[in-house]
């Protein structure tokens, strides 16, 4: 009897813990999963790096149930050169459920890295659309500024020349301007800066788009990854 107790509390220990790391990876899934907000890709990304990053506690836990399942079969067949009974059906019932929680893992995993296509496509979309309001918006407040500078009496161009000829290096100033040519250097600095506005709202954007792209597919290789894991252990 002493020889068959070491086994079988070494047997519920490895099974003890196999439960208690799947516990884990479903409770920090859950824990991250509220509020529900499916239609958002940033909540959609941050479950996915959620769910790849504490995969790796389910599949252990799973391969854990799974062993722990394989050395009860041995210890039961040496203790029945003919095993059978309700002892041995439990024991099958009981395999087959870990068989169909791994292969419910790799359906999942599979799943979610197809979801990933989904989430960069729609992320992509709020990205190109906050762009373009961005954009839109800098572009009225631009023609404002034109419109003003075009129709402000010379005092004001005056006022408004003398104060950004202030902040510029002595090297730069141009006094010897008349108010036409003055009005005309304000209607190009504000060109300038106009231009200048989108070629850092273009790197702003592809960076936006980069980063998606890189955190989508990074998650898809993961999941990948432990769905063929989890698949090892359906078939083992």
């Amino acid at each position: 009897m002493s020889k068959n107790r070491l086994p079988l509390g070494g047997i519920r220990l490895i099974r003890r813990i196999g439960r208690v790391l799947f516990a884990v990876f479903v409770f920090a899934v859950v824990f991250n999963l509220l509020p529900l907000n499916l239609g958002s890709p940033d909540w959609g990304l941050g479950i996915s790096n959620t769910i790849v990053s504490s995969a790796s506690l389910a599949l252990v836990g799973v391969a854990l149930l799974r062993v722990s399942g394989y050395l009860q079969l041995q210890v039961h067949s040496q203790e029945a050169p003919n095993p059978k009974g309700q002892r041995l059906i439990a024991l099958k019932k009981s395999e087959l459920g870990i068989r169909r929680l791994a292969l419910a893992g790799t359906i999942s995993l599979l799943l979610l890295a197809g979801w990933q296509a989904i989430l960069f496509a729609k992320g992509m979309e709020l990205i190109t659309a906050k762009g373009a309001a961005t954009s839109s918006q800098a572009q009225e407040q631009i023609k404002a500024v034109e419109t003003r500078i075009k129709s402000a009496p010379d005092a004001v161009i005056e006022a408004e020349w003398t104060k950004s000829q202030a902040s510029l290096p002595p090297a730069f100033f141009k006094p010897e301007l008349d108010a036409p040519a003055r009005r005309k250097e304000l209607l190009s600095s504000v060109e300038a800066r106009s231009a200048q506005f989108r070629v850092d709202l273009n790197r702003q954007t592809s960076a936006a788009a980069w980063n998606l792209g890189r955190n989508a597919l990074r998650i898809c290789l993961m999941a990948i990854a432990y769905a063929w894991g989890f698949y090892g252990l359906h078939k083992l």
